[in-house]
């Protein structure tokens, strides 16, 4: 998992040197061997990720869910997990990784909240992204899942703050985008649990209005990482190559990055970056054009 950090205006996600307190053997008896533990997927400061299979649901009944099974560590963000998964119990869409279960245990003497995710099939964008950039129909339809997500969650006043090519997977064959992990969404909603003038999200990745600490977001700020996000599938690497500070200042035309990007997909992309967020285009606009060029590319 990734952890947080603070910097002096932002949170930000920075790698954690791995060390997974729960073996996988303690893990399957804590669950009462309703789980079969497969390969570690993930481990950081938050928590740990694996692999596993249900094989009985919470009541006894059979089960065969393949899941990715979180581990929660740090007691500082279980109010943020605690949103997380109420959100995600109302929240249900096929570009969403499904809430399977969740429970405390007791694991090697430590109280845990663990949750259990529907496994996706496939590749983490970062992931697929180191072999290559992607094709532009690819990119359109990676696009139009996405966007429908951001519309999704925002339909329940939420916004993602961290739509970033390690949260987004590829099913596989690339046939459909999921967005995963709302650990530091903004429930707007709710009484904000941000520290003032701190905001969350991943550096080179954050929207103007993350940078200033705005505190009322909206879902443009996840439709301004969105275009961050198409920009480097078109071109396998990040438009500024991760620096905030030349992104927010003059963002790239996606034709300088690739001229041969679809003249209609380019100016798509680049609206996503308006500086002022109420002059982007909505997340169901953007869905709705992204599949209108799918069909076409």
């Amino acid at each position: 998992m990734l952890g947080s950090c603070a910097s002096p205006r932002w949170f930000v996600r920075c790698r954690l040197p791995p060390a997974n307190p729960f073996p996988k053997d303690k893990v399957a008896v804590a669950l009462g061997g309703r789980y079969t533990i497969h390969e570690e997927l993930r481990v950081g400061g938050q928590g740990v990720v694996y692999r596993a299979i249900r094989t009985k649901a919470q009541d006894g009944s059979a089960a065969n869910d393949s899941v990715a099974l979180k581990l929660h560590t740090d007691p500082g963000q279980d109010l943020r997990v605690e949103r997380e998964i109420s959100a995600m119990e109302r929240l249900r869409h096929p570009n969403l990784a499904n809430l399977i279960e969740h429970a405390r245990v007791t694991i090697v003497g430590r109280n845990v909240r663990y949750v259990a995710w529907e496994f996706i099939q496939g590749e983490a964008l970062d992931h697929r992204l180191q072999t290559g950039p992607l094709p532009p129909k690819t990119v359109a339809c990676l696009g139009r899942d996405v966007a429908r997500a951001i519309e999704h969650i925002w339909s329940a006043r939420i916004v993602h703050r961290d739509v970033n090519p390690k949260n987004i997977m590829l099913r596989v064959g690339d046939r459909e985008a999921v967005l995963i992990d709302l650990g530091v969404a903004r429930h707007l909603d709710e009484r904000t649990i941000t520290t003032k003038g701190a905001t969350w999200g991943t550096m080179g990745y954050l929207s103007p209005e993350q940078c200033h600490a705005e505190p009322q977001l909206t879902c443009q700020s996840d439709v301004y990482c969105l275009g961050i996000v198409l920009q480097q599938s078109l071109c396998a690497r990040h438009p500024t190559n991760g620096d905030q500070a030349a992104l927010i200042a003059k963002p790239p035309r996606t034709v300088d990055l690739v001229a041969a990007t679809p003249a209609a997909l380019a100016d798509l992309i680049d609206g996503m970056f308006h500086p002022r967020a109420a002059f982007r285009p909505a997340p169901a606009a953007i869905a709705e054009k992204l599949a209108e060029l799918a069909d076409r590319l």
